[in-house]
């Protein structure tokens, strides 16, 4: 009696085709879960270099509120406040004579800048940058470098807070003892807001 011998069969062509279709789903499912965790990973690290330039700000702003001059050593306001821009003087204290500063800060086309002058050793020197800037705060002037610039900041909002002269000072023009300011970033709904004194910050 003669028998049939059966082959080993192989892989049908349904099989493979299943087995590539699951095997393609695999990979497109890694594929995306490598994806979010690479964007992710991207977010974080873009995020930390933003939260570390806010930080630059705020500390740059908190040192120069420390310096800041209140009275009227130069007999002119001691600060200029317009729509986009605030300015003030502040002491500068890194060489042997203490001398003066002009700093500022203002929103531009290409966002929060911050602004500040040479060191400034006398009276007249002062004056001459100082005073068109007390005329028309809005305006940028080439005496005046740019050291911080935050393209994502937008918007300035600057409130001034100023004191009552002691009376019998022959004066009757409020004196300057801080700032509210409260910086807008682009699509993000909570602003970062600090609050100065003169020699101190909040």
């Amino acid at each position: 009696m003669n028998q049939k011998r059966v082959s080993d069969a192989g892989f049908t062509l349904i099989e493979v085709m299943v087995a590539m279709i699951v095997m393609g789903v695999i990979g497109l499912l890694a594929w995306r879960g490598m994806d979010t965790m690479l964007r992710s990973k991207e977010n974080i690290e873009g995020r930390a270099k933003q939260d570390a330039v806010y930080f630059q700000l705020v500390r740059q702003f908190e040192r120069d509120c420390q310096e800041m001059i209140t009275g009227t050593q130069l007999t002119v306001p001691p600060y200029s406040a317009g729509i986009k821009n605030i300015w003030w003087l502040r002491r500068y204290s890194e060489t042997k004579q203490t001398s003066w500063v002009i700093v500022g800060y203002g929103i531009t086309p290409t966002g929060l800048q911050r602004w500040i002058s040479r060191p400034l050793a006398n009276k007249s020197d002062a004056l001459a940058i100082w005073q068109p800037l007390v005329r028309d705060p809005d305006l940028a002037s080439s005496e005046i470098k740019v050291t911080l610039e935050l393209p994502d900041i937008i918007s300035q909002q600057a409130n001034v807070i100023t004191n009552t002269p002691p009376p019998g000072k022959g004066s009757d023009t409020p004196l300057l003892a801080g700032f509210n300011m409260r910086w807008g970033i682009k699509n993000t709904p909570f602003p970062i807001t600090r609050s100065c004194l003169a020699g101190t910050s909040l």
